[in-house]
């Protein structure tokens, strides 16, 4: 049964655009091991620089492959430095689907 994560990501001030560089190149290092992006939101109202991303994993335990691929990619060290840079604030929620949802 697969789990779906939700995070909320406050970015900082001014730093939207190299956010959203940097996540163009992130998200197909963690789809490559199977991560699916379900969705990508940038807030219109409530919090400013809110970014919201939706993903379907396999199981919690896909969680740590995706962490695992980006450690072990190559741009390792600027993907996180970029990261830091960027973001002021995540938080990950794990969940799964509720039963009056129609089956995808």
């Amino acid at each position: 049964m697969s789990v779906h994560m939700h995070v909320t990501l406050e970015v900082r001030p001014g730093a939207m655009g190299a956010f959203c560089a940097l996540m163009e190149e992130l998200v197909p290092v963690v789809e490559a091991v199977g991560w699916r992006l379900q969705g990508a939101y940038v807030q219109n109202t409530g919090r400013l620089n809110t970014v919201i991303d939706l993903w379907e994993l396999d199981d919690m335990n896909h969680y740590q492959r995706g962490v695992e691929a980006i450690g072990a990619h190559a741009e390792a060290a600027r993907f996180l430095a970029t990261l830091a840079e960027t973001v002021q604030s995540e938080t990950i929620v794990f969940a799964q689907k509720a039963p009056y949802m129609a089956a995808a």
